[in-house]
């Protein structure tokens, strides 16, 4: 979480890899944030990236991590961090980290009830961009994500991250 030069700033933005995760790196560099939601953490490379390139907001310390995933019990065959080692690796990285095991179906609502919105929300797979208020997390995006929170997501894992538009609230709550 430190400051980068110009060089470095111009390799995250356009050279670095993986490329799917690009515009991940383009938003932790022109907005500052206080706390992330990161739904599919597998292997944990992510959060060091994240880690590297997070600008803290001014008032913020420490940025809060959530990290949602199966760890042992997935069976989606990519490589994936064990609860454990999860948690080593977030407070090695210095995060104040809540990780949050399980399917989607009943991960998503204990982070929409326990822990509220983020700036930062991160879905690789299992999320249609194009609609997204569809799916598990559609349903509970407007209890995980305010009006200024950036959403990035993929529909299938490690797929290119893509911005998603936050849904007009009051438009979802008309059509309900």
């Amino acid at each position: 979480m430190s400051r980068l030069n110009w060089f470095q700033r111009f390799y995250w933005q356009k050279l670095a890899k993986p490329v799917a995760e690009r515009e991940l790196f383009r938003a932790l560099l022109s907005q500052p944030i206080s706390s992330v939601l990161e739904i599919g953490v597998g292997s944990g490379e992510r959060m060091k990236r994240i880690v590297q390139l997070a600008q803290l907001k001014p008032d913020v310390q420490q940025l809060r991590y959530v990290g949602v995933d199966g760890f042992e019990s997935a069976k989606d065959g990519a490589v994936h961090l064990t609860l454990k080692q999860a948690h080593q690796q977030a407070t090695s990285l210095g995060l104040r980290a809540n990780l949050i095991p399980g399917d989607l179906q009943s991960a998503v609502p204990r982070v929409a009830h326990k822990i509220g919105a983020s700036d930062l929300i991160i879905v690789d797979g299992q999320f249609d961009p194009s609609s997204p208020l569809s799916g598990v997390v559609g349903q509970w995006l407007f209890h995980i994500a305010h009006d200024q929170s950036l959403i990035l997501a993929s529909n299938h894992t490690g797929g290119p991250l893509v911005r998603v538009a936050m849904p007009a609230q009051t438009a979802h709550r008309a059509a309900a």
